[in-house]
């Protein structure tokens, strides 16, 4: 009696072991996945919006940064929907400058927050999750939310990939 409940144990353990084993498998997937998907997305519009502010600076014969400080002064001023969003966009863009990824960060939450852009949202929510600048599951996962609740398709989108990954250390937090 003793040898079966010792190998019970075994089997129970070794059975244990092996759906741990694969839910840490599945959850790299999910993760990879959310992970790969995301720096596509940021990647393709910012890249974008780069090669806009790129001509804009050569037209003008001035730096970038510069280009992107007037350009998104502009932006501001005409609060309206459009042009919060290229004004995400151009914050999006200066996320990848060399010591830019908190400032870009704080400017995202701002035009999510104050000026309610989903764009910004879908935005910062995404720049939450990598790891760039700050990395802050509970607000990735709040600016991802706002933007889908705001009717962004991209953010609908991203939310169960992002949740399939990161719901469960979220929970154990």
């Amino acid at each position: 009696m003793a040898q079966f409940g010792f190998r019970g144990f075994i089997a129970s353990a070794a059975g244990i072991g092996l759906t741990i084993g694969m839910s840490a498998s599945a959850l790299a997937d999910d993760c990879s996945r959310f992970n790969e998907a995301r720096d596509a997305y940021l990647g393709a519009t910012a890249a974008g919006m780069t090669r806009a502010l790129d001509q804009m600076a050569q037209q003008r014969q001035i730096p970038v940064d510069v280009a992107a400080f007037y350009w998104g002064g502009t932006l501001l001023q005409a609060e309206d929907p459009r042009s919060l969003d290229s004004l995400a966009q151009l914050t999006l863009a200066s996320y990848g400058w060399p010591g830019n990824a908190n400032r870009a960060e704080t400017t995202m939450t701002r035009i999510a927050d104050e000026h309610g852009s989903a764009s910004a949202a879908l935005f910062a929510g995404l720049m939450f999750s990598d790891q760039r600048g700050t990395r802050d599951s509970y607000r990735a996962r709040a600016y991802l939310v706002q933007a889908a609740r705001q009717g962004n398709r991209d953010a609908t989108a991203f939310l169960p990939m992002y949740d399939a990954c990161y719901a469960r250390n979220i929970a154990l937090n």
